[in-house]
């Protein structure tokens, strides 16, 4: 789409990503990335079946009922795979990707991309037809623009700002306009009109409230609307990321506008992206990680414990440290890592079932572990992050033995990834809860082969 009647902008770093947004061939992406997006997509979809038969999924669904327009194209990935407009299935997709906290991370930018660029770039691709290369292409593309502005917004950024929903909704325009083959003007309205709509903040943590996955939710959306407008002539601020009045200067004390531009199109940032195996903030991973090696060891008994210390960094404390309460909520389970490693000690892991309220309510060995463990700042791994998001778990035995783990790249980073049989695992377990083993199966061959699709609209035709 070519725009006309506006005045040519100065290059700065929302031009100059605009550009690259706008012109980057899908040949000058490495196969390596595309493979990536492929799957991280199929892992994104297993989070988003598994999080659509929650009860929280319900909320989203009677809302947006009751405005489901006409159209009805896009894949709503539930029981029935159901179709409604581009923007609803964006937002209801983000939103249930994010329930269960099983979506990727990417630790530099702090966010989780594929709860925000790939519900955006699906709803469209399947309105347009899209091949299978051709939508993963803008997945890449999205994930570049969104976590490049995450790294450029920064701690300080994060410590208020839920990045998910502030640089996601850049990744989501990013994406979207790519498909719509904006040009550089119009792919600069567009993230210009992204930036406008960016929010999310941390004060549901706070609160206890149920907020987090209304960010994604309404990312997603929001990068999806402004891309459509500027393919319609709709302009938008074209240095929304450098401007005085601006979304870095607004949302961040410390940010770095080199990061949005360094080096583009040289190392794609996709690759970098983190797959979670467990459902909880990635923050408490590490720690989880180290209390798992210890649970296994033939000399460890979870009944004699007498005290865990961990040591991590600073985010991990702020985010997940659990703020000396027990938790009695599974959003407040989820981001707390005392909870977390105690269910981890005595049960050798965590899973979905560990975060049932009734669960958490009931067992009386969690909540008595719980006050013996805590959670302190350690040097070496706040010098490391975001880099390297790691943990050290020490655990006092009553013989006052020491048992000791330390974890730097977390299971799933890409230092230490899934294998693929882990991977089909995770998408399996959480696909089947809303469809059919054979569905699942069939769905996840059909994401495995996602390159070579020459109309994605059909591979949720089951």
């Amino acid at each position: 789409m070519a725009s006309e009647g506006t005045h040519a902008p100065e290059m700065g770093p929302t031009r100059q990503l605009a550009r690259w947004t706008a012109t980057v061939n899908r040949d000058e992406i490495p196969h390596s990335a595309i493979l990536k997006a492929q799957e991280l997509m199929a892992d994104w979809v297993g989070a988003t079946l598994a999080g659509s038969t929650e009860e929280l999924a319900e909320i989203a669904y009677s809302v947006t009922d009751l405005v489901v327009p006409e159209l009805r194209v896009s894949t709503l990935l539930t029981q029935n795979l159901d179709r409604t407009s581009p923007l609803q299935a964006a937002f209801v997709n983000g939103f249930t990707s994010h329930i269960l906290e099983l979506d990727d991370v990417h630790r530099g930018a702090m966010f989780h991309p594929a709860a925000v660029v790939i519900p955006a770039a699906l709803a469209l691709g399947e309105k347009m037809h899209v091949s299978g290369l051709d939508l993963l292409t803008a997945i890449v593309v999205g994930y570049e623009v969104g976590t490049r502005i995450g790294q450029a917004a920064g701690e300080a950024h994060y410590e208020t700002w839920h990045t998910t929903g502030t640089c996601g909704v850049f990744g989501a325009a990013a994406a979207a306009g790519k498909l719509l083959n904006l040009d550089e003007n119009a792919m600069s309205w567009a993230l210009g009109n992204a930036g406008t709509q960016a929010a999310g903040l941390w004060q549901f943590l706070e609160d206890g409230a149920l907020s987090k996955p209304l960010h994604p939710g309404r990312a997603a959306y929001s990068g999806l609307l402004a891309a459509l407008m500027a393919a319609k002539g709709f302009t938008g601020p074209h240095r929304i990321l450098e401007g005085e009045k601006g979304f870095l200067k607004a949302t961040s004390s410390q940010y770095d506008l080199s990061a949005v531009s360094d080096e583009l199109g040289k190392r794609y940032r996709i690759s970098d992206v983190s797959i979670k195996p467990y459902p909880s903030c990635r923050h408490s991973h590490p720690q989880i990680d180290a209390a798992r090696e210890i649970a296994r060891r033939p000399d460890f008994n979870p009944l004699e414990i007498d005290s865990v210390h961990v040591f991590t960094y600073s985010a991990a404390v702020a985010v997940a440290g659990g703020k000396g309460q027990y938790p009695s909520l599974t959003a407040d389970a989820k981001f707390h890592s005392p909870y977390c490693i105690a269910r981890t000690l005595q049960n050798g892991t965590v899973g979905l079932r560990d975060f049932d309220e009734r669960v958490i309510e009931s067992d009386e060995p969690t909540k008595a572990l719980v006050n013996r463990i805590t959670v302190r700042i350690g040097d070496e791994f706040e010098r490391r992050f975001p880099k390297a998001w790691g943990a050290r778990v020490e655990v006092r035995m009553t013989d006052d033995r020491l048992l000791s783990s330390e974890v730097r790249y977390a299971k799933g980073d890409p230092e230490n990834p899934l294998t693929e049989n882990e991977l089909y695992e995770k998408y399996s377990d959480l696909a089947q809860s809303a469809l059919g083993r054979v569905q699942a199966r069939l769905l996840w061959e059909r994401l495995a082969d996602m390159e070579k699709t020459d109309d994605v609209s059909a591979v949720f035709s089951l």
